[in-house]
């Protein structure tokens, strides 16, 4: 996992960078850029300033940090524990966020400041 996240840091930097290359030299060019693996890290790091309970462990699985993705029975492990209220954590199993962090996350990126979404953010960019 560690590896992975490294991968998506060293690509949204690449990115951002690229895109500001382009505004540089293509008159015109309007984009919006959103580090969404940033927005989940400050959820997970600080969850109670979201309203979260739980930023590091999920609702559902099994393991350390319910991080085996066992919900439902899947990947032949039959048990697996299950939150009683999945509004107060981040992630709702081992690799997906809860619907109300996606919805907050959403919101940034339609609407957010210049820090969270780059040069525009969504409606700015097609108003």
């Amino acid at each position: 996992m560690e590896e992975a996240t490294e991968v998506a840091k060293l690509h949204n930097k690449a990115l951002s960078k690229i895109l500001q290359d382009l505004k540089s030299k293509l008159k015109g060019f309007k984009y919006s850029f959103s580090n969404f693996y940033a927005l989940l890290e400050e959820r997970m790091n600080n969850p109670s300033k979201y309203g979260f309970k739980e930023g590091k462990i999920a609702c559902c699985g099994s393991g350390p940090y319910r991080g085996r993705p066992s919900c439902g029975g899947k990947k032949g492990i039959k048990e697996y524990e299950l939150c009683r209220n999945v509004s107060e954590y981040v992630f709702f199993d081992s690799a997906h966020p809860t619907d109300r962090a996606y919805q907050q996350m959403a919101e940034l990126i339609w609407s957010g400041t210049r820090n969270t979404t780059g040069h525009y953010n969504l409606k700015e960019l097609f108003n």
